[in-house]
């Protein structure tokens, strides 16, 4: 979704940053930037800044910055549109989309109808729990070892017996039968047409978004009847794709990873122990929009799913998918068929740790499910496991090679050399070996790569602060030497109107934060036209000796002609003597 920049404009100074970011972390002034510790990592000295007359932070500890957009995007894990909606909420603005279609906003409002019936709901569930007809639900959360802290803190409640307490309850405060449909709070019987509460005698679980809404419900039976769970189905304000449990008890924290579990008890149960950072699923196994949910608040994530066969199988697909959205994912294995929540109540906090900290990669999970589909007591099934595992590890890049090789030994005896010229034949495994892209290989040190990034900086800083800077590196081409994000911002700044915390505010976390690295020591920059034009001249000397290295080693190739030998001398002459 593209904003107007006049609306853009307008939703900035109406959240003017200083006054948004206090009311997370307490600001200090200091020269001309307010200071504080990161409220978006841990640290003691404070090095995260506010620049109230640009609008924009920057951290010289974890490297975030940008405008009052990203500083959202980062405290509350939303996407760039979410952020600016609840910044638009904020200032009470109606988003640009919605201020002239009466549909979206009918829509709008039915939708806050919604929320506002599962919040009724949540609330007449929770006083239901602490009253006379909520003994059933009370002694079912004693036996799972629910305190009053914990059950308050989930907002757990109870559905009594009955047909119709919920929707009495509701219509009396004047929402629609529909609308209770709608929001999944009742249910309709196809053949009868007869209408009724969608929980009844079962101990419910509030799922919360990470805004704090109420978007449905879990609801268990406190005995062994079947279905154990019910869980609202997809409404116009929930899908169960798109959500997590638990992850709204994750705003504004300092996550280092996410604990991946199964259900609503797993989370309690963890949290109840000490173990915070918890997720669970909803009713579905873990799609790829829960796990590019999960991405936004972390890069590692351990899944600790139940011990049997059936949680096990459910890693694997996890990994996958987690894998597949970058994230670096870990597995923590529970003995003897254990849940989370089991193991937490026998070996607490301490004994999870234990299991973390010796939790698999995803490769030697990989290898550990193959080695449970054989009997390596006898030699015919370590042969077969060796011949399988030998294969996958096959597939791996050589530098990850060795120490699953040592693993698989471990299980079978057989010799490393032996498990290794198994490998590579790739014989017993069918998934498809990963490999590097064919490419132009360019040995560039990490020297040169830091040096050449911060000359770009350098030289956009000194055109972001200075008018003749900018024409002058206009003038002499500069455009074509820089990447993105830096070209497009080079090409924008002289378009009239231009305003730097507007442009920042309208790209996403990465780019935000690259681009308000440009001006945090802007006020030291002196001569910055010639200091730009010192920059433009480096980057395309150190061209000059990237292309000249291309050269020579492509001169020293054994399967080219006179003529094509020729012209690479000549080309590397000339490059010499434009050198000189």
């Amino acid at each position: 979704m593209a904003f107007p920049q006049e609306w853009m404009d307008e939703l900035l100074s109406k959240n003017e940053i200083t006054e948004v970011v206090s009311s997370y972390v307490a600001l200090k002034p200091k020269g001309r930037k307010l200071w504080a510790c990161c409220p978006l990592h841990g640290e003691k000295t404070p090095s995260f800044s506010v620049s109230p007359d640009k609008q924009l932070f920057y951290c010289f500890g974890c490297h975030a910055g940008g405008t009052v957009i990203q500083f959202i995007m980062d405290m509350e894990h939303l996407t760039f549109i979410e952020a600016v909606k609840l910044l638009a909420e904020r200032a009470h603005m109606e988003l640009p989309e919605e201020k002239n279609d009466r549909e979206l906003l009918r829509l709008r409002a039915y939708r806050e109808r919604l929320y506002a019936a599962n919040k009724a709901a949540a609330r007449f569930y929770c006083e239901q729990f602490l009253g006379p007809n909520g003994q059933p639900g009370r002694d079912y959360a004693q036996r799972r070892g629910l305190v009053k802290d914990i059950i308050l803190r989930f907002g757990i409640g109870y559905a009594p017996e009955g047909w119709d307490n919920l929707m009495k309850h509701l219509m009396a405060q004047g929402f629609s039968e529909k609308e209770l449909l709608d929001a999944g709070l009742l249910v309709k019987n196809p053949n009868s047409g007869r209408v009724y509460d969608a929980y009844r005698n079962r101990l419910i679980y509030p799922i919360l978004g990470v805004g704090g809404q109420v978007l449905g419900f879990g609801g268990r039976v406190l005995d062994d009847s079947k279905p154990k769970y019910i869980n609202t189905g997809d409404t116009p304000i929930y899908n169960k794709r798109n959500n997590l449990y638990g992850l709204y008890l994750q705003k504004g924290m300092k996550l280092a990873d996410l604990i991946m579990v199964e259900g609503y008890m797993d989370v309690i149960g963890l949290y109840k122990a000490g173990v915070t950072n918890a997720v669970a699923s909803l009713g579905t196994a873990l799609t790829e929009q829960q796990a590019r949910l999960l991405k936004r608040y972390v890069d590692t994530v351990y899944i600790a799913y139940d011990g049997d066969a059936a949680g096990q199988n459910a890693t694997i697909r996890g990994l996958e998918i987690l894998s597949h959205e970058g994230l670096s994912v870990r597995v923590i294995v529970f003995p003897d068929d254990l849940d989370p929540d089991e193991y937490v109540q026998i070996y607490g906090k301490a004994g999870f740790d234990a299991l973390k900290a010796n939790a698999y990669s995803l490769h030697a999970f990989k290898i550990e499910a193959m080695a449970r589909q054989y009997d390596l007591g006898n030699e015919n099934g370590r042969e077969q496991f060796a011949v399988k595992a030998c294969a996958f590890v096959g597939t791996l890049q050589p530098v990850e090679q060795e120490r699953y090789y040592k693993l698989i030994a471990q299980k079978t005896g057989y010799e490393i050399e032996s498990l290794r010229e198994q490998g590579k034949r790739g014989e017993g495994y069918t998934e498809k070996p990963l490999r590097f892209s064919r490419g132009t290989y360019r040995r560039r040190s990490a020297q040169d790569e830091d040096q050449k990034e911060l000359l770009l900086r350098t030289m956009l800083t000194c055109a972001v602060k200075d008018k003749k800077a900018l024409a002058a590196l206009k003038a002499a081409g500069a455009g074509e030497m820089l990447t993105e994000p830096y070209k497009a911002l080079f090409a924008a700044l002289d378009e009239p109107g231009f305003s730097f915390a507007a442009y920042v505010g309208a790209q996403e976390r990465q780019e935000a934060e690259k681009l308000t690295a440009l001006i945090r020591d802007e006020q030291n920059m002196v001569e910055p036209e010639k200091t730009a034009l010192d920059c433009l001249k480096r980057l395309q000397q150190l061209d000059q000796e990237d292309r000249l290295s291309d050269l020579q080693r492509e001169l020293k190739r054994t399967d080219l002609s006179e003529g094509e030998r020729a012209a690479l001398l000549q080309q590397i002459t000339n490059l010499i003597r434009a050198k000189k």
